[in-house]
Formats: structure tokens, C-alpha cells, sequence
């Protein structure tokens, strides 16, 4: 569907920026897997070549959000009048990994994904890793738009907000994210991030990008 002028102006006086609490997390994790439907990443973490993978993605993106929401760690969604459209999951640089719930995400994706997805997803975080310049930076984790709602602007708006509700909290923390989808590129460099590794595994090419702490405040954007 093509985006008009009056679309545009529509949804983004409509649409609200809020924290989203864990009552929402059914409702985040249908969005989040609408929106990573094709994502590289996932397709090779969870082998979408294979039989049973939109079951293994959806079992995982439920084990990691729940996950997300036990600690505590910030989300932020967009509304537009009642709809949950989109939502950040992201980490803050001074969290402090719990290691039995660790364990226990591990344990939950080995039983819902398979072995060999977790192997991969383990594979994968210590690859990228190694190759992290700062090992405390903050870290989005996941932030998606209903494929219905895309090309609106709403990403941009969250992506936005996201730094803002970061830089308010711990403005001397660079933050992190990693991606395998190309075409979102654009996007994140326009926000200040810069591509600092591309991780060449068969079948996926993974991007790390960083955007630097900088001094003087962010327009917050969330409420």
C-alpha cells in the first residue's frame, strides 16, 4: 500500500510512544514475529530451511522476550489509536547478566528450538562478542514495526526514542546493535551508528554497528 502525504501526518499525530509493561508481552511477541517474519539472522540461528522453523521462531522469540521482561529491562511500543504497532527491547550497559536465568533461557530455547539452534545462537553471541570494541555498551536487542504499519515512519520515530530513553539514563554508554537485514542499514546510519564489523558466517553476513556516546542532551521523545 503507498504511503500519502496524509497517511504520514496521520499516524504520527496519532500514535503514542509509551513503556510497555510485561501485561503487553503476548501482544509484543505476535508483533515481534510478524517483523522478523524474514529476518536473516533468524532464518539461520533457527535453520529456516528446515521443516518447523516458524515454530522454532516463535518459541524463541517468546523464551527471549519473557526473558527480557523477568529482568526488568526497558521496552518501549508505539500506539496508534489502540493497536500495538511496533516495539524496542533494549539492554542499558550497566545491566548485569543474571547467570542462572541465563541458564534457564538456554535451557528454554534447547527444548523449544533444538540444540542446533542454540548452538547457533551460542556460536553467534560469542563471535560477535569477541569483536565488540566496548564490552558495557548498551544494547538493542530487537526493535520492529507491524509489517502493516512499515513505511510510516514509525520505526525512525522508535529508533529515536529508544536513544533518547538510553542517552537519559547512562549518556556515557555507547550503544550496540547487530543486524543481518541489509536494507535496514540506512536507517541506523542516519541515527548516528556506524558499521564497525561484517561477520561472515555460510548462508549469513552479520553487521555490527555502533553509535558513540556524544555530549549535550536528545529531545525525549517517550513519555
Amino acid at each position: 500500500m503507498q504511503e500519502t502525504f496524509a497517511d504520514s501526518i496521520m499516524y504520527r499525530t496519532e500514535s503514542k510512544i509509551v513503556p510497555l509493561s510485561r501485561q503487553f508481552l503476548e501482544s509484543s511477541i505476535e508483533l515481534i514475529d510478524a517483523a522478523f517474519l524474514r529476518d536473516p539472522t533468524l532464518a539461520w540461528c533457527l535453520s529456516a530451511q528446515t521443516p518447523g522453523f516458524d515454530a522454532r521462531r516463535a518459541n524463541y522469540l517468546r523464551s527471549y522476550l519473557q526473558y527480557h521482561h523477568d529482568a526488568s529491562l526497558p521496552v518501549l511500543g508505539v500506539w496508534v489509536r489502540d493497536a500495538l504497532v511496533a516495539a524496542s527491547y533494549f539492554t542499558p550497559g550497566s545491566t548485569t547478566e543474571n547467570t542462572s536465568s541465563l541458564a534457564e533461557l538456554g535451557h528454554q530455547i534447547a527444548s523449544g528450538c533444538g540444540k542446533r539452534s542454540l548452538h547457533r545462537i551460542d556460536l553467534l553471541r560469542r563471535v560477535v562478542e569477541s569483536k565488540l570494541s566496548c564490552h558495557d555498551c548498551s544494547r538493542i536487542e530487537f526493535i520492529g514495526v507491524s509489517p502493516l504499519m512499515q513505511g510510516h515512519g514509525i520505526g525512525a520515530s522508535l529508533l529515536r526514542a529508544t536513544l533518547a530513553y538510553l542517552h537519559d539514563i547512562e549518556p556515557d554508554k555507547n550503544v550496540f546493535l547487530e543486524t543481518g537485514e541489509v536494507r535496514n542499514l540506512p536507517l541506523y546510519l542516519r541515527h548516528g551508528f556506524s558499521v564497525r564489523q561484517r561477520i561472515g558466517f555460510p548462508g549469513l553476513d552479520q553487521y555490527l554497528l555502533q553509535k558513540d556516546a556524544v555530549c549535550g542532551g536528545l529531545a525525549t521523545s517517550y513519555e
